[in-house]
């Protein structure tokens, strides 16, 4: 039994008390004594659901929440991690860094949302920061700091739809050939296997079985503040083996064979001055200038190798799962969501193939004599009085 009082202070207002679970008395003042039961009412209520907070917990700092939540997201890659800690940095904490997590209302998130969009924030940016906080609150709920999350119903700016650049195969193979000719083969390996530049950068010459052609993912490069990382790839499902073209696995084969060192742990793609490469200096040095060579826009990025290998599975009447296993997605859903639209004119494709189907098998039954040579006489159904309805054939 929960003790309570409600009594009458000397300035006539009336005071509601209650005894929480850690043994404090908890109290709040009205002008009505109406007023006082009810929200004496509401807070049993919520002991007796164990929905109770304490009022008091909410006092803590959003930093120092922030720091928590970050330190809770113990299976974040480095490069991840790194991100989110930029967004919270420069976005979140300027904001609610000092604020008392429980003061945080839904409209001050508003606000701080329509603040960003005027500074020319991107919406994907915006969205990001909003999922960061959000994550924030729900670790403050859970903890029993507060007892719900204000980051809800807000109106953030859309995404613009952008359909992804993909390459035609003869402006992969004039990449190719425009390129630093130690990486002519990188290029070709990412659009027809599919992997990412940090999986490219990964490859050891162990990873490949020239016997088969196969090649295993199992690791992957980023750099963080200037220190390179080697660790497993994006995702668990990005752990994978990849089954090259021949020809492709041909090139491999011969490329592994030019390194001056060919033991397994060596890199296949190193950068020039040894190791794995550095994304942003390769790009510089070597990806945009190969593109200006080949006569490619110079903007493209190097995921576009990964896209344009989903554009030509897709264009040979590849099935999504296999594509996304391919890819090392964890749903065919990414597949379809993002490359969609090159999906257009496979139902018409669908059923061109099922008519070559249906052809050959009528041309080859009324060869047998197993179906009258005049189309059927096939009648909608008629009123047969007293008889219910008859059909015609």
């Amino acid at each position: 039994m929960v003790a309570t009082a409600i009594d009458r202070r000397a300035n006539g207002r009336y005071r509601a008390r209650y005894q929480a679970p850690d043994g404090r008395w908890r109290s709040k003042t009205f002008d009505r004594k109406i007023d006082a039961r009810r929200w004496l009412t509401n807070e049993l209520s919520k002991l007796a659901r164990g929905d109770w907070v304490d009022p008091r917990a909410g006092e803590v700092p959003f930093e120092v929440v922030a720091e928590r939540w970050m330190a809770s997201r113990v299976a974040l890659r480095p490069s991840t991690r790194a991100r989110d800690r930029s967004y919270l940095r420069s976005l979140i904490l300027p904001r609610f860094g000092s604020i008392p997590i429980g003061d945080v209302q839904p409209s001050d998130l508003d606000a701080w949302i329509a603040d960003l969009i005027p500074q020319g924030k991107a919406p994907a940016t915006i969205h990001k920061a909003w999922q960061i906080a959000g994550g924030i609150f729900r670790l403050a709920v859970r903890d029993r700091l507060i007892p719900l999350s204000p980051a809800t119903d807000a109106e953030l700016p859309g995404i613009p739809h952008r359909e992804p650049e993909v390459l035609t195969l003869d402006e992969v193979i004039r990449l190719a050939d425009a390129i630093d000719p130690r990486y002519r083969t990188l290029i070709l390996v990412g659009a027809f296997g599919g992997l990412r530049i940090g999986e490219l950068a990964g490859l050891q010459v162990g990873d490949f079985n020239p016997a088969d052609g196969h090649l295993r993912i199992r690791r992957g490069v980023t750099h963080v503040h200037g220190h390179t990382v080697v660790g497993p790839p994006k995702t668990a499902k990005s752990i994978r083996t990849v089954a090259l073209p021949g020809t492709i696995s041909g090139y491999l084969d011969a490329h592994i064979s030019e390194l001056h060192r060919t033991g397994p742990d060596d890199w296949i793609f190193p950068a020039p001055e040894g190791g794995p490469i550095r994304y942003t200096n390769w790009v510089r040095r070597i990806w945009k200038p190969a593109l200006t060579a080949a006569g490619l826009r110079d903007d493209l990025g190097t995921h576009t190798l990964r896209r344009s290998q989903v554009a030509l599975l897709i264009a040979q009447g590849e099935q999504p799962k296999v594509i996304a296993d391919r890819l090392g997605h964890t749903s065919v859903r990414t597949v379809l969501d993002v490359y969609g639209h090159l999906y257009e004119g496979a139902d018409q494709a669908a059923a061109d193939r099922l008519e070559d189907q249906i052809t050959s098998q009528l041309a080859s039954t009324r060869l047998r004599g197993e179906v009258p040579q005049t189309p059927i006489d096939v009648k909608m159904p008629r009123r047969d009085h007293g008889h219910g309805f008859g059909v015609s054939l």
